[in-house]
């Protein structure tokens, strides 16, 4: 296949073209993919069930959303670990002494192999301050795990990552009959 980069406004946007050769020998010209930097996205929960989420807006939707704590990985070598734990002790204050690895999974398999690396973190304790980027504009808020999925079903929590993340984790809470 031949691969030709149309837009590099790295890291945020890469727009690669390339003409492919399927498996069985089909031919697509001019099929166009997008890899983006992976990222890492925290399901943090306290023992009294409250969910730690940030509020902020996104310009894609154009609007202030909920989300889980999340960040890119700042490199192609970083530990998904590392980058969950620095983003929720960054964007929330949060430490969190129990953490579990739900999986990293490929955004969109048509366009890049871009993978979200999703965490639950339990055992949370507020040991700093918020420490934001400067294109980071973002508040943080405790919400009772009973409201999420509501706020999902309502357009309140809109990206992808936030169900796939949330699922995972109560399949992990249940699956040890660990508290909410």
């Amino acid at each position: 296949h031949t691969t030709e980069q149309l837009l590099d406004f790295s890291p945020w946007l890469r727009v690669i073209r390339q003409d492919v050769e399927l498996p069985n020998g089909e031919r697509i010209r001019d099929y166009l993919l997008t890899p983006a930097r992976d990222y890492a996205m925290i399901v943090p929960i306290t023992d009294d069930g409250q969910v730690v989420l940030v509020r902020q807006y996104k310009h894609g939707v154009g609007r202030v959303v909920y989300d889980f704590p999340a960040g890119y990985l700042e490199h192609d070598d970083d530990d998904p670990m590392m980058a969950a734990q620095r983003e929720l002790r960054e964007e929330t204050g949060y430490t969190a002494n129990t953490w579990t690895a739900l999986g990293a999974y490929v955004l969109d398999t048509n366009r890049s192999g871009t993978c979200a690396h999703l965490f639950l973190a339990r055992g949370l304790t507020q040991t700093h301050g918020q420490s934001l980027d400067p294109t980071e504009n973002l508040e943080f808020e405790l919400r009772p795990s009973d409201d999420i999925l509501g706020m999902m079903q309502s357009g309140a929590m809109p990206g992808i990552g936030c169900p796939a993340a949330w699922g995972l984790a109560q399949l992990v809470l249940r699956s040890r009959h660990a508290p909410l």
